[in-house]
């Protein structure tokens, strides 16, 4: 028998546990925590809650659920397709013997997935002889199967079994003939069985379950919650962080023009020119590449090299543009190496970290 079963099969699984969910909160005693001895005030508690908060709480279960809802059934249906998968394209093992008349001829009438260790499920097949009808049982990786044990509680010797039937009632005895310990498990034929029909069900299912339309609704109303909060925790890290937002504050976030802008004059200055940009690389950051001139004659090239990083370093610390840790490369007087421009908040945020850390050990050394 598959696994994988359609997705009404699902649907109406999944609906069944949200209706005992939402019965189950419905029947918990949240009032116990709301009793006073003051009796005008009890009434005042039990009022409130019964108006406001378990409707509260019922409407939010339900929301919750249909929120879940295709998410779990995706995710049991892809469980089960695996399931079906493993059981399909298991190996039937060979060479397998009737424990009876010794007979070769044994047929695999079923496969099944099984516990096998640490609640991992393999495939076990079922063999029956053709000759005898005695069956045996296989693991895929060729392991007889075996029954698991039943110790006994107390001693821990082997609990033997019996059974008897008293109506629709069967009753299976365990005893242990060492210590008489006893337990007795009952099984009644006539109680309802989990593929009975719910007579309930449907309206039960438009009780508790939301319909495709107050799905939606629900839907944008959580949204709306979920931006609410994220401003409000937004606004809170702000507030707790008040130092690190006055940085980011301070950051320049400059164009590649403005860059060029800032950057030509101060390296003029100091004996660099011709700076050139390459076409950028737009990535989740921008990346430029560029190359310059050393005009000082006899500059050596460690010196030059050390010169334009202190200097670059030092113009840009105030900006959302660094130079890439690939380093400068120089060759003959001419220089070029890498910049990165940042813009979105976390990496600003980044920035603005480096640059507190920086001021701290400033003050710290004075």
């Amino acid at each position: 028998m598959k696994n994988l079963k359609d997705y009404n099969y699902y649907s109406e699984l999944y609906d069944k546990i949200t209706i005992d969910r939402c019965k189950s909160l419905e029947k918990s005693d949240g009032l116990k925590s709301l009793e006073d001895k003051d009796e005008n005030v009890a009434k005042f508690k039990k009022e409130f809650f019964e108006a406001c908060v378990a409707p509260t709480s019922l409407y939010f279960m339900k929301g919750e659920r249909h929120y879940d809802k295709d998410k779990t059934i995706q995710e049991w249906m892809e469980r089960d397709r695996e399931l079906d998968k493993k059981l399909e394209n298991a190996h039937e093992p060979k060479g397998v013997r009737c424990i009876g008349c010794s007979s070769l001829k044994m047929k695999c009438i079923s496969r099944d997935l099984m516990g096998y260790t640490n609640g991992k499920d393999e495939v076990v097949f079922m063999f029956q002889c053709e000759k005898c009808s005695k069956r045996r049982a296989y693991w895929e990786n060729g392991k007889e199967w075996e029954p698991r044990s039943n110790p006994c509680p107390k001693c821990k010797s082997y609990l033997q079994s019996e059974h008897k039937r008293k109506g629709n009632i069967i009753e299976t005895i365990y005893f242990c003939s060492d210590c008489n310990y006893k337990e007795v498990e009952s099984l009644d034929l006539d109680r309802k069985s989990e593929d009975d029909v719910d007579e309930d069900f449907e309206a039960n299912r438009k009780k508790y379950c939301l319909s495709t339309e107050d799905g939606i609704s629900y839907l944008a109303e959580r949204g709306h919650l979920e931006s609410m909060k994220q401003l409000v925790d937004e606004m809170k890290e702000k507030e707790e962080n008040t130092e690190l937002y006055d940085e980011i504050s301070k950051i320049k976030k400059l164009t590649i023009i403005e860059l060029q802008n800032l950057l030509n004059p101060v390296l003029e200055k100091n004996g660099f020119s011709n700076l050139e940009f390459e076409k950028p690389e737009i990535l989740k950051d921008v990346v430029l590449g560029f190359g310059l001139q050393d005009n000082k004659i006899g500059r050596e090239k460690m010196v030059s090299v050390q010169d334009f990083q202190t200097l670059v370093k030092k113009t840009l610390a105030s900006t959302n543009w660094r130079i890439m840790s690939d380093g400068i490369s120089y060759k003959l007087g001419f220089l070029s190496g890498r910049l990165k421009g940042v813009e979105n908040e976390e990496d600003l945020k980044r920035l603005a970290e480096g640059n507190l850390k920086k001021k701290s050990k400033i003050q710290n050394k004075r």
